[in-house]
């Protein structure tokens, strides 16, 4: 019997059919995001800094300053859906473009404030008009930026993903300070570093604008066995479009309502450290400038740890006991050790262990930032944008009331409720995480 001749055409054949390993442009889209967080921590921050230079010379007082963080915030929080919404709508290259475009042109008109005339009014009123309009083109960023996480990652890789993104805000805000000093001791003002930083992100701009598209699909770098990588695990609905916002469903679900009011709560905690620790150390610990400077930075630096160790923990679960608990478990515990961590402030005098407990409330704090955002991708789908920004408006609005209560409180000397205000909230967030169920999608057919 003659034995079957294999070529060496049939041999190859079978080779080919081994599919290509996935490519990694996912990954270069997440650097993105992550260089995107950096430059809008610089030109947030950055302003703080500026301003500690500019107060003087233009004759505003603490109070202006006040204002003009206000104005910032109430314009974030009042954008923050509308910029969310048209992510979804139109996916997210466009609108990124013009939120930055727009931010990094409002940074660098503060410049132009050193050149009017004299006169306070008219100084403080242009300078509120532009923080409240920088604040709302800054709304937009978080939320498009989940957008882009929830089109491009894996779902078992979005908490990861969202852990790199907070840790790169965290960057941005520690470097802020360093650069803008540097710049303003080497050009010998405050204007022009304000224009440099803003050409940085000018220039994210109009790479990310030529070079991005809005689906793995619509982009010739990715190849089929990174598509379907990105693709599984998702449901049909998962892909952003042009489709009606339910919002009498999003109004209904549980785990909207949990998950906006947990991190309302941690954003009425968290803007603690970004608002009125540096008085509460220099004013009422009586510590030196460059102890309270010290107190205010360490946390940040443990915070880029904790928002990367929060993502990574978190897909980690998911992809060991699923999705039920993925997200809960890593919220829960950094809510609760911030909680606990921030109630027992009062009651230390030393400076080692006054240090302690900041970092570890911050750390916990910022365990929880990564879940948050990528419950917001798990739940939202293809409303991952409105979902998302309607939870960082929530936030931002709690952070406004965390900045008069709280000051309102230390202005009477009351050096004990402001901490145990803190840990409540913390305390309500952690009961908030146990209604988050990420399985409850938007984007299903109830």
């Amino acid at each position: 019997m003659k034995q079957p001749i294999h070529t060496d055409s049939e041999f190859a054949t079978t080779s080919d059919e081994l599919p290509p390993r996935p490519t990694w442009v996912r990954y270069q889209v997440l650097a993105a995001g992550c260089g995107l967080a950096v430059i809008t921590y610089i030109h947030r921050v950055g302003f703080a800094t500026a301003s500690a230079e500019f107060k003087t010379s233009l004759n505003l007082t603490d109070k202006h300053l006040g204002s003009l963080m206000a104005a910032f915030m109430i314009g974030y929080g009042l954008f923050e859906m509308p910029w969310g919404f048209l992510g979804d709508r139109l996916g997210v290259r466009n609108i990124l473009a013009w939120i930055i475009l727009g931010g990094s042109i409002l940074t660098a008109s503060l410049a132009l404030v050193g050149l009017l005339p004299p006169d306070v009014a008219v100084v403080f009123s242009v300078l509120l008009v532009l923080r409240f309009a920088f604040g709302a083109f800054q709304a937009g960023t978080f939320p498009s930026i989940s957008r882009m996480m929830a089109d491009w990652m894996p779902s078992t890789e979005r908490g990861s993903a969202q852990g790199a993104i907070w840790m790169s805000s965290r960057i941005g805000g520690a470097t802020a300070p360093l650069l803008l000093v540097g710049l303003i001791e080497l050009m010998g003002d405050w204007k022009r570093p304000l224009v440099v930083v803003a050409g940085l992100g000018l220039a994210w701009c109009g790479w990310f604008w030529l070079w991005f598209r809005n689906q793995p699909e619509q982009m010739r770098q990715v190849n089929e066995s990174e598509r379907k990588l990105i693709q599984a695990g998702r449901s049909r609905h998962a892909q952003a479009g042009h489709s009606q916002v339910p919002w009498l469903r999003l109004l209904r679900s549980r785990s909207v309502w949990a998950l906006c009011l947990m991190y309302g709560f941690l954003g009425f905690s968290g803007n603690f450290y970004l608002t009125m620790l540096p008085t509460y150390l220099k004013n009422h610990r009586g510590l030196s400038k460059e102890t309270t400077g010290l107190l205010t930075s360490l946390p940040f630096a443990f915070g880029v740890v904790a928002c990367l160790a929060g993502g990574l923990i978190s897909d980690a679960i998911i992809r060991r006991w699923g999705k039920r608990w993925g997200r809960r478990i890593v919220g829960v515990a950094g809510l609760l050790t911030a909680g606990l961590a921030i109630a027992a402030v009062p009651w230390v005098d030393r400076v080692e262990a006054l240090a302690a407990l900041l970092v570890l409330a911050f750390f916990g704090n910022d365990l929880a930032m990564a879940p948050a955002w990528a419950a917001a991708a798990d739940i939202g789908e293809r409303y991952t944008g409105v979902l998302s920004g309607a939870m960082n408006m929530t936030a931002s609005f709690m952070a406004a009331a965390e900045a008069r209560a709280v000051g309102q409180l230390l202005d009477a000397h009351d050096l004990v409720m402001p901490f145990l205000l803190l840990a409540l909230s913390y305390a309500l967030g952690t009961l908030c995480w146990l209604g988050v169920d990420v399985r409850r999608t938007l984007g299903e057919d109830h």
